[in-house]
């Protein structure tokens, strides 16, 4: 009985030192940015550089962007030790360009890695690998509502995590692929057009101001353009993103956590010089930004004739909330989102439709795997809504992209649509034009689900304004020494 008693305690013990340490190694990331935001100091002084960071997408492909995304995936929102199980490297990941959304195994015909050579380092094919044995189906993941699977290379090791390398090749056949006609992405050029406006204008105003941008995804490029306004005798960095909402997941453990500590090892290196860092508000608080997306949708109700029945879905990315109620995103939101809710419904009003609906949902993560009990509405779930109820017209409204990426086009897509007969996965995007709105338009039964586009082209003026009023909020308050 001594000994029993005594592996009971051991294993208590046990048990316990492994839940302490598992709560230490997931113990929130200190300081934390947000609360730092909603106490700092926003008068610059001295000196004043701005610079604005976000995941913003390149125009062609890069293999390194989706490395890092993954990479930050698994840092910032997935438990240890589960992210180090989910990063490791078990070989090559291999895609079928001709089957890149398979979720069930199939015999493949051709097979590429994520650089887009067919063949291993020996000169052997990899479908001739795949023949010997070598390579193996490795199915989607239960984590992922409709993830795709892939093939595993495991005859030699490929240098980075092999979820990294999925991604990218995914990234490299679909999303800079054949999912689009242009084999382009607007994301960068839209963006910038609108950063870069507003640096116009305040360099107007503020001739001496230092202005500097870039994707949070290329960590050495940015590192380098905050150091390069700090050896120019930047003594204070504002920093933006260039999102109409933060989130822990994109600003605060991300692209401002990386700006602090680019800028705390320039400090380290330069002990004699001081740096003020403040974050400018998110230009979701500005009205410009809403007046973008209000324009839009009053053009496209203005093409309908009255008598008709409309939904309007107002949509946001979305996260599995219930797991991360930290999340600054779940504060932050409802200036934006519930202020956009609020006033697309009295648009809506104004016209003189039969029947009229609006709600708010989500592209993301309101799915059977993360939300089973529906307590979040689906953007796919508004959409079958309307169809279901006879509704003449159901409108989505995306208010929290502000142009074209991989997600709006199609990994959104693909979740929004699902089960539209007219909806094919396969069928390239044309879309040519980046000043015009790019919009789809599905009929299933009755309804015709219109997706409204992003502000660019003539509807950007309010972008840059919102972003311009954003950082000017702070620099106006600029004490030039």
């Amino acid at each position: 009985m001594g000994i029993v008693i005594g592996i009971l305690v051991v294993l208590v013990v046990l048990a316990g030192g492994l839940f302490a340490l598992f709560k230490y190694k997931n113990r929130p990331l200190k300081p934390d940015y947000f609360e730092v935001f909603k106490t700092q100091d926003t008068t610059p002084a001295g000196k004043t550089g701005i610079f604005v960071t976000g995941l913003i997408m390149p125009e062609n492909h890069s293999h390194a962007f989706f490395h890092n995304i993954v990479r930050k995936i698994f840092k910032v929102i997935v438990p240890w030790p589960f992210n180090l199980l989910a990063v490791k490297d078990r070989g090559v990941a291999l895609l079928d360009p001709a089957h890149v959304h398979a979720r069930e195994e199939f015999i493949p015909t051709h097979l590429e890695d994520p650089f887009g050579n067919d063949r291993d380092l020996d000169g052997t094919p990899y479908i001739e690998k795949y023949r010997q044995g070598q390579v193996v189906w490795v199915p989607p993941s239960s984590r992922i509502y409709l993830d795709h699977g892939y093939f595993l290379y495991k005859g030699r090791l490929c240098g980075e995590p092999s979820l990294c390398g999925k991604v990218a090749n995914k990234s490299r056949l679909y999303y800079y692929g054949h999912g689009t006609k242009q084999r382009k992405l607007p994301h960068w050029q839209e963006t910038f057009k609108v950063i870069n406006a507003a640096f116009d204008r305040l360099k107007q105003k503020y001739p001496d101001i230092e202005c500097r941008a870039e994707t949070n995804m290329f960590y050495h490029d940015m590192k380098k353009k905050l150091h390069e306004m700090l050896d120019a005798g930047c003594e204070t960095i504002i920093l933006s993103s260039f999102m109409p909402l933060y989130s822990h997941f994109e600003d605060f453990n991300s692209g401002f956590r990386h700006c602090f500590e680019y800028i705390e090892e320039w400090q380290q290196a330069h002990p004699d010089k001081k740096v003020k860092v403040i974050m400018a508000p998110m230009m979701g608080n500005f009205q410009p930004l809403r007046q973008a997306f209000l324009e839009m949708l009053k053009d496209r109700l203005d093409t309908i004739s009255e008598g008709s029945s409309v939904t309007v879905a107002v949509t946001v990315h979305g996260m599995p909330w219930d797991f991360f109620k930290w999340e600054a995103w779940l504060q932050l939101a409802p200036a934006y989102r519930d202020r956009i809710y609020e006033e697309v419904k009295q648009l809506v009003a104004k016209y003189k439709f039969s029947r009229t609906n609006v709600v708010i949902c989500q592209d993301e993560f309101a799915d059977p795997i993360w939300d089973p009990k529906q307590k979040y509405l689906s953007t796919n779930r508004a959409y079958w809504a309307a169809i279901n109820d006879g509704y003449d017209y159901a409108i989505g409204l995306p208010i929290e992209f502000l142009s074209e990426n991989s997600d709006t086009l199609m990994h959104h897509a693909m979740k929004c649509y699902e089960k539209f007969d007219q909806y094919n996965i396969d069928t390239p995007i044309d879309y040519p034009d980046w000043s015009v709105p790019f919009t789809r338009e599905l009929v299933q039964g009755k309804t015709r689900v219109i997706y409204n586009g992003l502000p660019v082209g003539k509807y950007q003026k309010h972008v840059v304004e919102a972003f311009y009023q954003s950082l000017d909020s702070v620099i106006s308050k600029w004490q030039s020494k």
